[in-house]
């Protein structure tokens, strides 16, 4: 790779952000199960199953020159956890209850562990110039986005009705580390793995 290029790969931005992946078992599990929800409900855009994630922290658009230090950050992040558990929880959404803005799946198990990741990767990353958001963290998987209405034969029912109906747990698995994604908007699947970062 000449020069040029490697100067050009630098000051690129990308669109990055860390998360902890679904194993694909659950991924699958859960996108039977949106299957299910999408014969009732009309979101404008519904997550490939490829796709769902639980958000550890959002990080913007970043020069890739900085990812060297981003990334021996976050590997010295995961050096200090252990694997711990968590399981797929009951539905939700944000935004109106009538026009809800997305539609999510909760999670449950060793909420206190994941709560301690993410202030830990807060933490690491602040000093290379990441905000962490204001709001306070809510881990979840997000399945679809921007409510267009119930599809016909639904009658009346809310989006809450009809998402209750259809509570189901389970799906639980051992968390062992997280990831780095870039976001490729236009592409399917749209998050693409840089880095994998493994606990002790």
């Amino acid at each position: 790779m000449n020069s040029r290029i490697l100067q050009e790969h630098a000051s690129r931005r990308e669109r990055l952000f860390i998360a902890l992946r679904l194993p694909e078992s659950v991924q699958q599990s859960l996108h039977m199960q949106t299957q299910l929800l999408r014969n009732k409900l009309d979101f404008r855009k519904w997550t490939d199953h490829r796709d769902y994630h639980i958000t550890l922290q959002f990080l913007g658009d970043t020069l890739m020159s900085d990812v060297g230090h981003l990334r021996a950050a976050l590997h010295a992040a995961a050096a200090e956890f252990h694997a711990f558990d968590l399981e797929l929880a009951a539905w939700g959404t944000f935004g109106l209850e009538e026009a809800p803005k997305v539609l999510w799946r909760g999670v449950s198990g060793d909420l206190e562990r994941l709560h301690q990741l993410q202030k830990r990767i807060v933490e690491v990353t602040r000093p290379l110039g990441f905000e962490a958001e204001l709001r306070p963290y809510r881990p979840h998987v997000t399945a679809a986005r921007k409510y267009l209405g119930s599809l016909p034969g639904m009658g009346k029912h809310g989006v809450s009705e009809i998402i209750t109906e259809h509570a189901s747990h389970g799906n639980s698995w051992s968390v062992e580390g997280f990831v780095l994604y870039v976001t490729r908007l236009g592409q399917t699947p749209m998050y693409e793995v840089l880095d994998t970062f493994s606990f002790s």
